[in-house]
């Protein structure tokens, strides 16, 4: 399994070129990106910002769309997991995340210094982090963290959208469970 998130271009082009040689197979790919919009996500789920979107700009795929492309009709890769956009937008590590990770600083030294950065950064910005990468990596540890629905990913002026389909091999998240998202993330 590869989790991928491309902070710069380069690790979407690296997989772009792993896709070139006829011996790469990979059995499930997770990457953070894509959007689950109108169609895809219920109505009652949408983050405000997001109701009635069908498509959004969403950097990851679009740092390298030819290997976006590439990602989504390969038979080289068995199943495709994208912790989409619009899902991350409503993950944030603030004051009530920084309790629940405070009552769990015995498990861990990396704990202790997680909740030691994110107390000053919380002291600079109170409304708190967005947790697209812990959330991307969390999933790929367990995907029952997600709910998953079965999409056609598809790029349309720029923007990235989902629409329902069948036997595509390719899931995008609709929505987290933050208990097995903390218990993931803590136990890490």
């Amino acid at each position: 399994m590869i989790l991928l998130h491309p902070p710069s271009k380069q690790e979407l082009k690296n997989v772009g070129k792993a896709l070139d040689l006829p011996a790469f197979r990979l059995g499930c790919l997770v990457a953070q990106g894509g959007f689950a919009g109108e169609g895809v996500v219920p109505t009652e789920l949408q983050l405000e910002k997001f109701k009635g979107k069908l498509t959004c700009p969403t950097f990851n795929l679009n740092g390298d769309v030819p290997s976006a492309f590439k990602v989504l009709a390969t038979d080289q890769i068995g199943t495709r997991y994208f912790v989409s956009k619009n899902v991350c937008h409503g993950v944030y590590y603030d004051s009530a995340m920084h309790t629940e990770v405070g009552k769990l600083l015995e498990k861990s030294q990396s704990m202790r210094m997680i909740y030691k950065g994110m107390k000053a950064y919380l002291q600079d910005k109170a409304e708190g982090k967005k947790m697209h990468d812990p959330l991307a990596a969390c999933c790929a540890i367990d995907r029952s963290i997600g709910e998953w629905a079965e999409v056609e990913l598809f790029r349309q002026k720029g923007e990235w959208g989902s629409r329902l389909a069948e036997n595509t091999r390719t899931w995008i998240i609709t929505r987290y469970d933050h208990q097995k998202f903390i218990q993931t993330f803590t136990d890490c």
